[in-house]
């Protein structure tokens, strides 16, 4: 058995490893990805990133994509050996253009999700996922920056959070 590794310890979530791990992951075509999402309950890290303004903001983008083509967080899956604070950097990076550390995250909560639909075929077979939610606070100049991938998003936008936690 190996140690507490220290990597992820500011959001709360220590990681624990046997030996040195080395990540083996391979991009996998989608019939074969599908495949894998019938069988599996995938690990998800979602990101509630906050901004300057009047009053509390939060960034939310409109997805293209499903299990969720509508407003969400900016978020996706974790990858083998990832910590979530690393999978949301990761993820900011590729999804947002920007470049945060690790320790500018902080862990929220964590939830099962299931969705009906998937991008995956057969889509009708939906996905299952564990989700970690960490939050971020964005200064100006960060907000100012943001470059949100048009692939994954049609639009972004800043939203009152408590609309957000009403539903609206």
């Amino acid at each position: 058995a190996g140690p507490l590794v220290p990597g992820d310890m500011a959001t709360g979530l220590p990681l624990f490893t046997t030996g040195d791990f080395v990540s083996h992951r391979k991009f996998l075509p989608d019939k074969e990805y599908g495949e894998a999402l019938d069988s599996i309950v995938k690990g998800c890290t979602d990101l509630l990133v906050t901004g300057p303004g009047p009053g509390p903001r939060v960034l939310l983008g409109k997805r293209k994509v499903h299990p969720q083509p509508d407003w969400w967080f900016v978020g996706g899956r974790m990858v083998p050996g990832d910590t979530p604070a690393g999978s949301c950097a990761r993820i900011v990076r590729r999804e947002l253009g920007l470049d945060l550390p690790h320790g500018r995250f902080t862990y929220v909560c964590s939830a099962c999700l299931t969705w009906a639909m998937r991008e995956q075929p057969p889509r009708e077979n939906g996905t299952a996922d564990v989700q970690v939610v960490l939050t971020a606070q964005l200064d100006e100049s960060e907000a100012a920056c943001i470059a949100l991938d048009a692939k994954e998003y049609d639009e972004w936008a800043w939203v009152d959070a408590q609309a957000v936690l009403e539903g609206d």
